[in-house]
């Protein structure tokens, strides 16, 4: 795991109660997380109004030291140590099988051998967009919401890349709704694929020592927020 700084995490909260007092925006999702991570670090973002959005894997870079986040931002009971997942790739193995170089896969394939599939599915994602951004040090970043959005928790780790040597892949139960890849060394679930949804799921550890902060939130009126931006507007 990655820490924030002091300023950091300054940056970080004054960001979010900015956010949120906002009444116009309802959560902090998507791009409004990219946003506000890209202030917490001080490098500037892509501005949708200016630049069309591409569906690259990471979301904030920071072009001189090459570091490149996929952030995420997500809803969980904070109560640390726990776990968390996040969606991270559509995945349809069984119809692109051929193409990444298996014979046909379908439900009946060794669990293995659909493993092998997901991760190179994954990470030739992974290795392409890296390239193609100029990004060298992979990582994700995610913001926790408690459910009443009282409690926030940030989290930073490298983009883990996996051998399919150091996961054993199961299915869940008989019906074979849900295929988990476990990691060998410590028997956590590290990915899960639904192969109705073709969705892939990694799965995270949220360490006791996770940055958790209370932040009490207020809304400006709306009128506050319009008078407030218009004179800054005025001024340029």
């Amino acid at each position: 795991m990655y820490n924030l700084n002091s300023k950091e995490q300054k940056r970080l909260i004054d960001g979010i109660q900015a956010a949120y007092a906002i009444p116009f925006i309802h959560d902090i999702t998507d791009f409004i997380w990219e946003a506000i991570f890209a202030y917490t670090k001080n490098i500037p973002i892509r501005d949708p109004l200016i630049h069309t959005r591409k569906k690259l894997l990471f979301d904030v870079v920071d072009q001189e030291q090459a570091i490149g986040w996929s952030a995420k931002a997500v809803q969980k009971s904070l109560n640390p140590p726990t776990e968390f997942e996040l969606v991270i790739q559509r995945a349809d193995i069984f119809k692109k099988s051929r193409a990444l170089g298996f014979e046909a896969l379908n439900l009946n394939s060794k669990p293995q051998h659909l493993g092998e599939a997901l991760l190179k599915h994954w990470y030739d994602k992974v290795f392409s967009d890296s390239k193609t951004q100029g990004v060298q040090d992979n990582r994700i970043c995610v913001l926790l919401k408690s459910l009443d959005r009282r409690h926030f928790a940030f989290f930073e780790d490298e983009l883990a890349i996996y051998d399919n040597r150091q996961l054993k892949w199961i299915w869940t139960n008989e019906t074979r709704t849900g295929l988990q890849g476990i990691r060998i060394s410590d028997g956590f679930c590290v990915f899960r694929w639904y192969p109705n949804q073709k969705q892939l799921f990694e799965r995270f550890y949220l360490p006791t020592e996770t940055l958790i902060f209370p932040l009490n939130l207020h809304r400006l009126a709306p009128d506050q927020v319009v008078s407030l931006l218009l004179n800054q507007l005025n001024k340029l």
